[in-house]
């Protein structure tokens, strides 16, 4: 399948957007954007405003029970009902006949710089991916060879960018870079989206239990490896020479909004 397949099949055959009207908050992110940090500081307040115990584990499965995939039946009663996923939605989330109908649920948009995402996949999965650099930032078209590259990125920010022009007011971007910066303002930003109330404490508790430290401590042994990381190369070397040119080509030929990023110089820190 071609890349304009992809992109069609994209926005037109994935119907999963229908079982969002459920949920009463929908956490939508981006690939290698600090998911499992979010999704764990959010389940840590949860559990601390509705009474629940605490995941036992930071990982994906550890945290269903309180942010969990849209096809999971409730495992807390008392908790709002929340759900995650990397979709690209249908062009349905684009038709206000079709979201009143879904009954779609507010956006909270979890994104990072496409530098750093790459990067931090590629460290990732090379164990999985077995290529150099270079060929793995010239990606694949076809959509078969990769879990996220610059194609999967430009599908993603160009739908979820799409749906933003027309209903900004129902998504909240959330960038993984202001996160590490005010952690706290970013979960009551969420929570006042979601209308939620997370109590200060409960947002306290969440971002003691959200240090690498912590989390450290925290890890599933039966989750997938290479989560923490702490990158060693800066992406300003990452992104120079030939991988710079690389990277700029396909983004300035891919990418038709930056859901406010500078997408072709490496991001300040």
């Amino acid at each position: 399948m071609s890349y304009a397949g992809k992109v069609w099949n994209d926005n037109w055959t994935n119907f999963s957007v229908l079982r969002h009207g459920a949920f009463d908050g929908f956490l939508v992110t981006s690939k290698n954007s600090g998911t499992h940090w979010m999704k764990y500081m959010l389940a840590v307040a949860l559990a601390e405003t509705y009474g629940v115990p605490h995941p036992e584990y930071f990982s994906e499965d550890a945290v269903r029970p309180y942010i969990g995939w849209p096809k999971d039946a409730p495992v807390y009663p008392e908790l709002p009902r929340l759900a995650f996923s990397h979709t690209i939605p249908h062009r349905l989330a684009d038709w206000g006949w079709a979201r009143n109908m879904a009954k779609l649920p507010p956006y909270a948009l979890c994104i990072r710089h496409p530098m750093a995402i790459l990067s931090s996949h590629h460290a990732k999965w090379a164990y999985d991916i077995q290529v150099d650099w270079e060929t793995y930032l010239r990606g694949d078209p076809d959509g078969k060879r990769y879990r996220c590259d610059l194609y999967w990125l430009a599908r993603f920010w160009n739908r979820w960018g799409e749906v933003e022009a027309r209903y900004p007011e129902s998504i909240l971007r959330v960038q993984y870079e202001e996160t590490r910066l005010n952690p706290y303002h970013a979960l009551e930003m969420v929570a006042d989206h979601w209308k939620i109330d997370l109590t200060p404490h409960a947002i306290d508790e969440a971002l003691k239990a959200g240090t690498k430290e912590a989390m450290a401590e925290k890890v599933d042994p039966n989750a997938e490896p290479n989560v923490l990381q702490m990158r060693k190369v800066s992406l300003a070397e990452q992104f120079s020479g030939d991988a710079l040119e690389i990277y700029q080509s396909l983004v300035t030929e891919l990418f038709r909004f930056d859901l406010g990023y500078d997408l072709l110089t490496p991001p300040a820190g």
